[in-house]
């Protein structure tokens, strides 16, 4: 890491619209290496896998960030821009008490559903991915996202009719 960090980290934020972004692949660069580590044999080259398994990570990210826009611009214009804000900006006009009941519905989900339901729409992963993160099967991955976003769409639906009245 101290060797080829600083590099990385240059060639990252190169490829990717911010540092937060670099840091945030950097870190997944150092996972892959932990996970599966390079064959250091004679006449391997460490250096190139990491700027490979880098640039992978990258443009991954950037695949991900442009599925995330492409679907929030489907969704709406409101939506779209909170991409270019923060988040809070849109929960001004939000009482309190309904963004601590979406925060407790969210938390109130099982670990592998909320982490299913994150990777797929936010982070705009696919099936297989989530299964090798959940470490598990690509049918469970699906069942947990679908289970996850049945519940979510159900319980919010009830907070939206309270205090919305639609």
């Amino acid at each position: 890491m101290a060797r080829f960090g600083p590099e990385l980290r240059a060639h990252l934020g190169r490829m990717l619209s911010s540092g937060e972004d670099a840091e945030d692949v950097l870190q997944q660069v150092w996972i892959a290496a932990y996970r599966r580590p390079p064959d250091d044999g004679p006449g391997s080259n460490v250096r190139a896998w990491l700027y490979r398994v880098a640039t992978n990570a990258a443009l991954d990210a950037l695949s991900r960030d442009r599925r995330r826009r492409r679907h929030l611009e489907r969704m709406g214009p409101e939506l779209a821009m909170a991409e270019t804000s923060p988040p809070d900006a849109h929960l001004e006009r939000v009482d309190e008490s309904v963004r601590s009941r979406v925060r407790e519905l969210w938390a109130g989900l099982p670990c592998k559903q909320r982490e299913a339901v994150w990777r797929r729409w936010v982070e705009g992963e696919d099936y297989p991915s989530i299964a090798r993160e959940l470490e598990t099967s690509i049918e469970s991955a699906r069942t947990n996202v679908y289970h996850g976003l049945t519940r979510l769409r159900s319980e919010f639906s009830d907070i939206w009719k309270e205090e919305f009245g639609s």
